[in-house]
């Protein structure tokens, strides 16, 4: 019997384990693929959609879907982009137009004063101030005009408490509202428009200072002091346009774009009711509607405080009614506003 030393046996046990790890597969530990991510593309585009028909594959692209671009105007040159609110949209579908009225502006087609539609002896005057009035009215005697209250003149964005200090504005001028395309309209319809009680914002009342700076001019020529009230201003000028159908010139167009560019569409656009149908085109006359008289003799009646200086068209037509009143009832009407004895200077033609 042969005996291996004891290093021999070491040697084979060595070489037994060396030939078994050269045989085995080594353990891989198990790797976890990272999660799929998917990016999505933005919707830029609608991808094709296939459609298969007797067997053949049909492909059908679909277009985006359309955007309305916004209304881009030029105002002093210079490109003015409106954004899509209800003003702007409205704007846009005014007629724009520039052409002279093909009868002469008679502030007597349009009423000789203020009305009293609803026979209480508050003319329409009294009315809206007594609408208008942040405070209760105190009235008069009698019960027919106001003689206290407390109104915000948005024109000047200041307080008055005595309302022999406002004009009751036609917030669109009757002057402007004839050169717009009034001028075709019947005398009822004309006097409708001068004594509007249904539109809250189509006579209101301001600081009389403010409406003779006014005067009979459009938002291209005139805007109010306030500028908290601008974006108010030119949706009510809009939306009184719109309602009686009276056109835009250019230059008033470009106007009204601009100030509705800084309003950020974030003006409440209030509705009013459609406005009266005229029933007949007036012939071309300028004859001037026979001022009323009393009985008492040739001395013309009190016409009150019923006119403003934006309802006339020129300084001459302002002086000529001042002149007829101004002896036997002085300025009932407080369109002389410095006291100098000449009316609504700032309309064209003034001193």
């Amino acid at each position: 019997m042969t005996l291996f030393p004891r290093w021999s046996l070491v040697l084979l046990i060595v070489v037994a384990a060396c030939g078994s790890a050269a045989t085995d597969p080594p353990e891989v530990a198990p790797t976890r693929a990272p999660p799929a991510t998917t990016t999505l593309a933005p919707p830029t585009t609608v991808a094709p959609v296939t459609t298969t028909t007797a067997g053949v594959p049909t492909t059908t692209t679909l277009a985006p879907p359309t955007t309305v671009a916004p209304v881009t105007t030029t105002t002093a040159g210079v490109p003015t982009t409106t954004s899509g609110d209800q003003a702007a949209e409205l704007l846009a579908g005014l007629v724009v137009a520039d052409a002279d009225p093909q009868l002469e502006y008679d502030r007597g087609d349009w009423g000789s004063g203020w009305s009293d539609a609803d026979g209480d002896c508050q003319d329409t005057r009294q009315e809206v101030l007594i609408e208008e009035s942040v405070s209760p009215v105190i009235l008069e005697d009698g019960g027919c005009r106001v003689a206290i209250g407390l109104w915000f003149g948005a024109f000047t964005g200041r307080n008055y408490d005595d309302p022999g200090g406002l004009d009751v504005d036609h917030f669109v001028p009757l002057a402007n509202a004839h050169r717009s395309g009034g001028w075709a309209w019947d005398r009822d319809t004309k006097r409708a428009y001068a004594n509007d009680l249904e539109d809250p914002g189509h006579l209101i009342a301001v600081s009389s200072s403010a409406n003779r700076s006014k005067g009979a001019r459009g938002p291209e020529e005139w805007t109010p002091d306030n500028t908290g009230y601008l974006c108010t201003y030119a949706t009510t000028w809009i939306r009184i346009k719109v309602r009686w159908s009276l056109t835009v010139t250019p230059a008033e167009h470009d106007a009204l774009s601009g100030l509705l560019a800084g309003c950020d569409g974030a003006v409440t656009f209030d509705t009013a009711p459609p406005a009266p149908t005229p029933t007949t085109v007036p012939p071309p006359s300028t004859t001037i509607e026979p001022t009323a008289t009393t009985d008492a003799g040739d001395s013309p009646a009190d016409p009150g405080n019923s006119m403003n200086c934006s309802d006339f068209a020129t300084y001459a037509e302002a002086k000529a009614w001042f002149d007829t009143y101004f002896p036997d009832y002085g300025d009932v009407a407080r369109l002389d506003n410095d006291d100098d004895g000449e009316p609504c200077e700032s309309l064209p033609g003034g001193p």
